[in-house]
């Protein structure tokens, strides 16, 4: 019987030290300055914070923005590994602009003024996100600095299939894998592309890439 108790005791004493420990984590995490930018975020008064640490020991923030975004922080070590989700419902900003450029930058390349209407829809929507994203984006970023990303995605697309033969080119093209993007988007209606365009940036809240295509 006295074994049993004295199991029992050390039992309910490692139970509180655990306890303790994972609570002085999560103050430890709670405290912690996570960078200049996070710590303005969660000053926000729009933002929600839940810290905690997870099952490998490393400290966690949770920031929910009532725009409908959330950024997942994790510390390791000297590094903060951070992911960003849209749960607006109405379109991840950054994913939409990755889509766009891309696909602007293959019928640049692969179809040359072959819609040009379609091509017009392409530069509105990505001078409209530009506009978004510097204005809403956590991270500074100029429109410059954006339209130079472009550039360089087009650069890279016309390096794929500059100087290869007609029948080359016509192979590398379609074996891109943006074309089947850019099909979908080529076959909707200049209307639904603008509306679906609007709701995207209806919201103001930092552009993130999840969820994405």
């Amino acid at each position: 019987m006295s074994k049993r108790r004295t199991w029992s005791a050390a039992s309910d004493l490692i139970c509180v030290a655990a306890a303790l420990l994972l609570s002085a984590l999560t103050a430890d995490a709670q405290e912690a300055q996570w960078s200049p930018l996070w710590d303005a975020l969660t000053k926000r008064s729009d933002a929600k914070v839940v810290d905690g640490v997870n099952d490998k020991g490393k400290a966690t923030r949770r920031i929910d923005l009532s725009s409908g975004v959330s950024f997942f922080l994790e510390r390791d070590g000297d590094r903060i590994m951070s992911t960003g989700f849209d749960n607006s419902g109405r379109g991840a900003v950054q994913c939409s602009w990755e889509i766009y450029v891309g696909v602007r930058a293959y019928t640049e390349v692969c179809q040359p003024s072959e819609d040009q209407a379609f091509e017009a829809d392409l530069d509105d929507a990505i001078a409209r996100m530009n506009e978004f994203i510097v204005e809403n984006s956590i991270v500074p970023v100029t429109k410059s600095e954006l339209q130079d990303a472009i550039r360089q995605r087009k650069q890279h697309v016309g390096d794929v299939v500059r100087g290869q033969s007609d029948d080359d080119r016509r192979k590398l093209c379609e074996a891109n894998p943006i074309r089947p993007m850019s099909i979908a988007l080529r076959s909707a209606s200049h209307d639904l592309r603008v509306s679906t365009l609007n709701t995207l940036l209806s919201v103001k809240r930092p552009p993130v890439k999840n969820p994405c295509l």
